[in-house]
């Protein structure tokens, strides 16, 4: 019985063979084959890195990683910024903590719900994770650990939002510091300025175009499996 050897490799592998006077046999994928293959590949390049803890078998996990993000959807600035937004919500692994046992809350005796000892209330643009997506500048403040009710991004763009999109969850809530544009919700369009609030309810189709600064406000706080892509627009 023949053994199934296949495995996903990098772009120009097959050229690198030829090269080396090697013969392979490639297949060309579709995503939605690719995907599976390629988790199977982060798999194994874990397995490498555990054993040899090379540097470089680390990056290529990062590459594996970054081509699985694009597959489901999303890109690496997105996956960056739920990296900032999760190190910003429980921090990183700066300190080397090591966790031996979790008290149950009934049992806590530190702090509680309430309590205003560790309480967060000023976020500084430093502290934002700061990302380009769809032809707009963003400043992602991530405070959805103090807020889940709501989240809050300052943006800016000279042309507008160059994708349709719907949010199952989230209503999306601007206010107009600067300029002027249209927002087309469901296909009906909206002219708003500086000093005026839109607001897209959840579940709506929309995008906008214009020169502006604004801060958007999400209610709840956006959570990303919640969102839709319709379609990529030209502005």
């Amino acid at each position: 019985m023949a053994v199934n050897n296949s495995k996903a490799v990098r772009d120009f592998i097959p050229e690198i063979f030829k090269l080396s006077g090697k013969e392979c046999m490639i297949r060309e994928l579709s995503d939605s084959s690719f995907l599976p293959e390629l988790e199977n590949k982060l798999e194994e390049e874990l397995k490498e890195y555990l054993e040899s803890k090379k540097l470089e078998e680390l990056a290529d996990l990062l590459e594996v990683i970054y081509r699985i993000a694009e597959l489901r959807g999303s890109s690496k600035a997105e996956l960056e910024t739920i990296r900032q937004r999760k190190k910003h919500e429980k921090g990183g692994f700066e300190k080397n903590l090591l966790l031996l046992n979790s008290l149950e809350e009934s049992s806590h005796t530190g702090l509680r719900a309430g309590s205003t000892e560790s309480m967060r209330v000023v976020f500084k643009p430093e502290d934002a994770a700061v990302i380009e997506k769809k032809g707009v500048k963003m400043r992602i403040y991530t405070t959805k650990a103090e807020s889940g009710n709501a989240g809050v991004l300052y943006q800016e763009t000279q042309k507008g939002h160059t994708e349709e999109f719907l949010h199952e969850k989230s209503d999306f809530i601007y206010y107009i510091l600067e300029g002027r544009g249209v927002w087309i919700v469901e296909d009906k369009e909206f002219e708003a300025q500086a000093g005026d609030v839109v607001v897209v309810p959840a579940g709506k189709r929309f995008w906008f175009r214009g020169n502006l600064k604004q801060v958007c406000i999400t209610a709840p706080a956006w959570e990303e499996q919640y969102e839709r892509h319709i379609r990529d627009l030209e502005l």
